[in-house]
């Protein structure tokens, strides 16, 4: 199936957060809740607009959550840890697999050390989020609101990118039709923050951890999730709206305000 474009609210939603403010996306009305600095590249304007808010905001205490578990990959790398500083910035806790694995490759591991993670999982949905460079912000159970709210009830949700990577000319030209592609600049698929039912999750992570990577991206686990999104046997969805996720590791300086 094709990803639709969950609709943007056209009103300012009122900060209900843990912080005095939150992030707000100017363009979409909407306050997304997960937050990744991606890339490997130092000129991060956006990204660094928002570190700069996220370093004033006081510890909170949210409840753990009742209906979502949080997991992450981190095998010990001394970059890692981010997400899981940011959980216990809000006394949420995660559940982090791959540690000791060396070397780490993303196609590799990554699906199977989700497809691990997820067998742990007793809530019946799960937020994954990028350990190196991912922040929350908020109360992960809202996630579970939107994704019921706006989305069909088996959608894996991914969060949008500016950027196609890996930058595979069949996979650019497949995102670009998709059902709402066209309203945002968040149109591509990008692997480091997703929700799902876990049972959903258990099928996408039951397959790609079968697939090599792509030929002209063998290490990267984001070609073989490119790859289902392609194939079209799984409801895939994209956050075009940014709703949920904000990716701002290619995004333009003003992407969030803070109120």
């Amino acid at each position: 199936m094709k990803p639709s474009l969950a609709k943007a609210a056209t009103e300012t939603a009122p900060q209900a957060g843990p912080f005095p403010t939150a992030p707000f996306n100017m363009q979409f009305g909407t306050r997304p809740l997960v937050i990744h600095g991606h890339g490997h590249h130092p000129n991060k304007p956006a990204w660094d607009e928002f570190t700069a808010w996220y370093g004033r905001q006081p510890r909170a205490s949210l409840p753990a959550p009742e209906r979502v578990t949080l997991i992450t990959c981190n095998n010990g790398h001394p970059a890692m840890g981010l997400f899981e500083r940011s959980c216990d910035h809000l006394d949420l806790a995660v559940l982090r697999g791959g540690e000791g694995r060396e070397p780490w490759d993303n196609a590799r591991d990554k699906p199977q050390v989700i497809l691990d993670l997820l067998d742990q999982v007793t809530t019946p949905y799960v937020l994954y989020a990028d350990s190196r460079d991912a922040i929350i912000v908020g109360d992960p159970e809202r996630l579970v609101d939107d994704l019921i709210a706006h989305f069909p009830a088996d959608a894996f949700i991914f969060g949008g990118d500016r950027m196609n990577w890996p930058p595979i000319r069949e996979f650019k030209r497949h995102e670009d039709t998709l059902a709402g592609a066209s309203a945002s600049d968040y149109r591509y698929l990008n692997g480091g923050l997703w929700i799902a039912h876990v049972e959903t999750a258990k099928r996408i992570f039951h397959t790609s951890s079968t697939r090599p990577g792509h030929p002209e991206a063998p290490s990267s686990e984001q070609g073989i999730l490119k790859q289902l999104l392609l194939e079209g046997d799984f409801n895939i969805h994209i956050d075009y709206a940014c709703r949920m996720f904000q990716n701002l590791g290619f995004a333009k300086p003003g992407t969030l305000v803070f109120r």
